[in-house]
């Protein structure tokens, strides 16, 4: 299982083959340590070397995440290595093989943007929704025309895709600023939000989406710092947000958007002295999301959680660049 810490003055211990975790003097929570299979650091405190000694033997990842979504570091156990999938993966980032499947992580999260504004407007049938709607299908097609060549220049191919994703998430996020109450006044994404809940709320949920991303990456091998399409910068887990592409919509946008309609967090759960999320409104979003990844789906005519379809698509990411496959992504007709 995953666990979540946020908050201040919070410790991880060790006890015996526990991990606990303190506020301050006070015991909050304690858990055997085969049972837990990552931890994500949201907050301010101490860990200590007892607790890594234990985690490590236990093949547990330890990610750390600032309030803004941005991963802070991954600690893993030397056991998690293969250098053959690794030589595969930086080929593959500058290759052909690795155009291929970019274009399929944006393909998926294309259909997803989609199928998400289209459900969002099965009821409100918002005229200008319904026309970004199909353009956002015309986006599809045009992408799906989009030839990849072996003589294709790789850094040149790699712009046009995410100009294309680029296009598709404009008429994306015009179709949720029409979506959402007017009192929230969503304009447009926005990674460095000032006062804004909405954007807010979708960093704090794509930085637990990309913790339980890096846990399976880290665990079959690959390097979560070599990217297929996003560019290879310092400190940027670049392969993190290429998978994460495909799970955005149907796992964090949709979790964010019914707290927002339900009016469960709203613009005075922001706090304006760093422009983040208040730690109460915090804990809601982070344990809805959780509760998103480990629900049941029908995918591919099986009965699976989220948590269990982004641990296959990593496996047939493994696949793909060890047998050279072709990878197929992960989308929802809804």
């Amino acid at each position: 299982m995953k666990l979540i810490i946020d908050g201040y003055n919070k410790t991880l211990r060790k006890k015996d083959n526990q991990i606990v975790v303190m506020e301050k003097d006070n015991e909050i929570y304690r858990i055997s340590a085969n049972k837990v299979s990552d931890i994500t650091i949201m907050a301010k405190g101490h860990i200590t070397f007892d607790a890594l000694n234990l985690m490590a033997k236990n093949n547990i990842k330890l990610i750390s995440i600032n309030y803004f979504g941005q991963i802070n570091y991954i600690l893993e156990s030397p056991n998690q290595n293969n250098i053959v999938l690794k030589k595969l993966q930086y080929q593959a980032s500058e290759n052909h093989k690795g155009l291929l499947i970019s274009k399929e992580f944006i393909t998926s999260k294309m259909k997803n943007q989609k199928s998400t504004i289209k459900t969002l407007n099965k009821n409100k049938k918002i005229k200008e929704v319904k026309i970004i709607e199909n353009k956002i299908k015309q986006n599809i097609k045009d992408f799906k025309n989009f030839k990849i060549s072996l003589n294709d220049n790789i850094f040149t191919s790699k712009n046009k895709i995410m100009g294309f994703e680029g296009i598709a998430s404009v008429n994306y996020w015009e179709a949720v600023s029409l979506l959402l109450p007017d009192e929230i006044n969503f304009k447009n994404r926005n990674q460095k939000p000032e006062n804004d809940v909405v954007n807010s709320m979708l960093n704090y949920g794509y930085a637990i989406l990309a913790s339980e991303i890096a846990k399976n990456i880290v665990t079959l091998g690959l390097d979560p710092y070599c990217g297929l399409l996003h560019a290879d910068l310092k400190r940027r887990q670049s392969l993190i947000f290429d998978l994460i592409e495909e799970f955005r919509q149907q796992i964090v946008d949709k979790t964010v958007f019914k707290l927002i309609n339900t009016n469960q967090i709203n613009e005075t759960n922001i706090d304006k002295r760093n422009n983040s999320l208040k730690l109460e409104s915090r804990n809601l979003l982070a344990g809805e999301i959780m509760a998103k990844i480990h629900s049941d789906l029908t995918f591919e005519n099986e009965k699976v959680t989220y948590a269990k379809i982004i641990e296959n698509q990593t496996k047939k990411l493994v696949n793909s660049l060890l047998n050279n496959t072709e990878y197929s992504g992960f989308y929802l007709n809804w």
